[in-house]
This record gives C-alpha cells, structure tokens and sequence, in this order.
C-alpha cells in the first residue's frame, strides 16, 4: 500500500478514536497500541507526525487536555472529511431519494438507501429527519412509475454486462412473432424512452449494431469465452449514434423537418419544451410557430407529429408530409 494512502488510512483511524465517546481522550500510547494493531505502527514518533498533520494539513482543532492525559477536539462539531450542509442541501439528498424509490428493487441500486443513510448518519443527521422529510415529499410528489414485466434480474444483468464490457447471449422474441431470435451482443449503451428501457450494442451474428427493447429480452447469458469488442472497433459512438434521432429508431438519413404549431397551447408548449436538441425557430406570427429540426424520419416522430391533431402542419420534407396526411385519412375512416 502507498505511504500516503497508508497515512491517511491512520488520519481516520486517529479521527476516530479521539471523537469516541465510549474512550474520550485518548492518550497518545492508546492511538499507537490502536495503529499497531491495524497498521502494524510501532513508532510514537510517527503518531506525532500524525497528529502534527490532522492540525495543520485538515485544520483539526487538535488539543492536549493534560488533566485527562489525553487528546480532544475543541470544537465537538468537527470530523474529519466531514461536509456542512444546509437544511436545503439536506432535503435536495431526501428529493433525490424519492425520485429513484421506481428504481429501489434493482440489486445494482439496491444499496441507494443505505447509502444516504450512512451520508446522513456521516452528517450526524437523525433518522427522525430524514424520516419526516421522506413523508413530506411523499405527501407532495407523485412520480409515474414503468412497469417491468421482466422483472429486475434482466434489466441489472444488462447493466453489469455493459459496465464489465461482457459479451452475451440475448434471447429475443419481437412482438407477434413465433420464435425467438439469439443475438451474440457486446453491450455499449442503456437508453431511456417514455419510461421503456433499451440496450444498444455490436451483434457479432448480425454484423451490425442493433437497438433490443429490454421488456421484450427473454433470457442473457454470458459468453466468458469470447472477447469484447470495444465501441471503436466497430465504429460506434455512444455520444453520436442517436444525436439526430427522436426515440430509438433509425431509420434512414437525418433531414431538414420544419412543423407549424397553429395552436396557442401548442406552439407556447414546443417553444418552451423543444421536441429535440436540434429544434431551431425559424417564424413565430399570427400563423403559428414554425420550427426545424434535424432528424431521421422514424416511428417515434410520425407519433409525436399525431398525437398534437390539429395543432400542427407539417410543412417539409414532402415524404413526411404525404405519411402524416395518409395516417390521418386512415383514421378518420375509422370514425
């Protein structure tokens, strides 16, 4: 172990005896007989140079108490590495908590929980605060949770599996069909959509990248034999791969889309919440909100340009426009 992790190893330890409540005022014999026993310390004079650098390296308000023969803070508060938060710092940290409770029951964030709690007990916060403070944003918040059917035990493999660089074996079944497909899958990238959860990555059998949706993976199982191929071997990049793409679906080349929002509620909505990054506007007057973006013309688009009705027009490129107009005579057939 380096001197200087080993150093800091004993800082904690020290920090830690002296702050004991059960053993106050440790005499310097008792911090070295503790650092002997852990670090095999056998030299007072290092247990000097110890105490010398928590008050002059860490600002520890270090002093001798001659009547107790031992050392103390005089400053109680103080702890080493310890951080001063706010009461609105602390119920950013409970905010927080609340909001990953859809994601509690994954083992890969099953210790979420008990995380905070050691932050907070490290904080010396009780329970009872972090307890009341929990209910109050119980009281207040309601968060739309996504429903795995699978389960979590295929959604963490596949977390594991792209963390660790692992290649798998995906059983795969799409919808309405038969059979299952088997993908030999060197996993890149865990994407979010509407609550749906999808893993992207190089299919070594397919020679392609390709996007699964993780509700409809029915099996993985790890391929330890075979090695990994790493994003740059395969042309991928995680940052780039959906730039221009509105869900997951690519499908063809990114193009120019420019949509009008005649709708008050609509265009106020899309100026103030772009559909995409790319979203410029190019007019707003008594027409509407007319806006470009960049992307590739896929399912996820054409949904989005429907679900607004009325209140949208789109204006280019022409193929789209015949697309939402077919969809939209199909329709009204049905009413």
């Amino acid at each position: 172990m380096k001197s200087s992790k080993l150093s800091f190893l004993r800082y904690l330890l020290i920090d830690k005896l002296i702050r004991s409540k059960q053993y106050p005022f440790p005499s310097k014999q008792r911090l070295l007989d503790k650092c002997s026993e852990e670090f095999g310390v056998n030299s007072p004079s290092t247990i000097e140079k110890d105490i010398q650098a928590l008050r002059y390296e860490f600002d520890a308000p270090l002093a001798y108490n001659k009547r107790e023969g031992g050392y103390y803070y005089t400053d109680s508060s103080y702890k080493l590495l310890g951080v001063s938060l706010t009461g609105e710092h602390l119920e950013a940290l409970n905010f927080v908590e609340t909001f990953l409770e859809e994601f509690k029951d994954l083992p890969v964030l099953g210790s979420f929980s008990t995380a905070v709690d050691k932050v907070l007990d490290g904080l010396e916060i009780t329970k009872k605060f972090k307890n009341e403070k929990k209910e109050q944003f119980e009281n207040y918040i309601q968060i739309e949770k996504s429903l795995y059917t699978k389960g979590t035990s295929i959604f963490s493999e596949l977390i594991s599996a792209t963390k660790d660089h692992k290649v798998i074996n995906i059983a795969y079944k799409k919808f309405g069909a038969l059979y299952e497909d088997n993908y030999t899958f060197h996993p890149y990238l865990l994407k979010e959509f509407k609550g749906l959860w999808y893993i992207t990555g190089y299919a070594e059998n397919r020679q392609g990248i390709r996007t699964l949706a993780i509700d409809r993976v029915q099996g993985i199982e790890q391929q330890s034999q075979l090695v990994f191929f790493e994003p740059h071997q395969v042309d991928f990049n995680r940052d780039v791969y959906f730039k221009n793409c509105l869900g997951v679906t690519l499908k063809g080349n990114p193009q120019e889309i420019r949509l009008l929002f005649n709708g008050e509620y609509a265009a106020n909505f899309i100026k103030n919440t772009p559909i995409h990054e790319t979203q410029e506007v190019i007019a707003e007057n008594h027409n509407g909100l007319e806006v470009k973006l960049r992307l590739v013309d896929n399912m996820e688009l054409r949904s989005l340009i429907l679900s607004w009705g009325n209140q949208v027009e789109v204006l280019s490129p022409f193929a789209l426009r015949k697309g939402i107009a077919n969809e939209i005579k199909k329709l009204a057939q049905r009413y």
